[in-house]
């Protein structure tokens, strides 16, 4: 009996079980191959600024994906009890990511269809054959009036999302990381919160701006991401960032 040949599939790793889409490019071949994500060193830098962070720690991953940064955050707060809030606006991936957070036992991360924006909207999530290779974490929304075929799906605001605190701001959303930072204004003024960017879509210069009158030393730690450090809660003989 032949049976169908899955696009999602489940990938033991180095962080616990993965649902991967098998098509997808970097992700399923680097998790099959190796058991370690494609973003390792990427991770290992985030890793080592998140250890800093207190118990109880508050953790927003926005563009969670398929949570190769959400479950190895999730692992390492599994016993200090930090929560983690995953937003992933693709439907089958955020499917992906619930069954992850349910295989590996990660009842501390709460995750949402949602994508995050300046204000509470409607958006749209381009058409997407997941059974074609391509790299599905650079899928854009697009504005509900844009003459786009997709799904619609809810953004919102941080700032309007009821969080008592915020210790680490992960954001790479497609483009969308400033009307992000806008909408997580007064919590990243209240909080001062660690973030980590993405920033080779709007630029490094764009999201230091977002930061305009507070605290933060800024270092482009790769060719794609930015940490904005806050340096009331960093402890530099602690951690060194170059």
């Amino acid at each position: 009996m032949n049976y169908p040949i899955h696009n999602f599939t489940v990938l033991e790793s180095i962080h616990g079980r993965i649902i991967v889409n098998r098509h997808c490019t970097f992700q399923a071949e680097a998790l099959a191959k190796t058991g370690a994500t494609h973003i390792e060193s990427e991770l290992k830098n985030l890793l080592t600024v998140a250890d800093t962070l207190p118990d109880d720690a508050v953790i927003v991953d926005g563009g969670a994906n398929i949570g190769l940064v959400t479950v190895p955050l999730a692992q390492m707060g599994r016993s200090r009890k930090w929560t983690i809030h995953a937003f992933e606006p693709q439907r089958m991936i955020y499917n992906a990511l619930c069954g992850t957070l349910a295989l590996n036992d990660l009842a501390h991360v709460y995750a949402y269809n949602k994508g995050l924006s300046d204000k509470a909207n409607i958006m749209t999530v381009p058409a997407v054959d997941y059974g074609v290779a391509q790299d599905y974490g650079t899928v854009e929304l697009a504005s509900s009036n844009a003459l786009v075929q997709g799904e619609s799906v809810s953004v919102i605001a941080l700032d309007d999302f009821g969080l008592a605190r915020l210790d680490l701001l992960k954001l790479d959303i497609e483009g969308m990381e400033i009307p992000a930072l806008k909408g997580a204004k007064k919590l990243i003024q209240q909080h001062l919160p660690w973030c980590w960017i993405e920033y080779w879509k709007v630029g490094a210069e764009a999201i230091q701006a977002e930061f305009a009158g507070l605290d933060y030393e800024f270092f482009q730690i790769d060719s794609l991401n930015l940490i904005c450090a806050p340096l009331a809660r960093w402890d530099k003989q602690q951690l060194n960032i170059q």
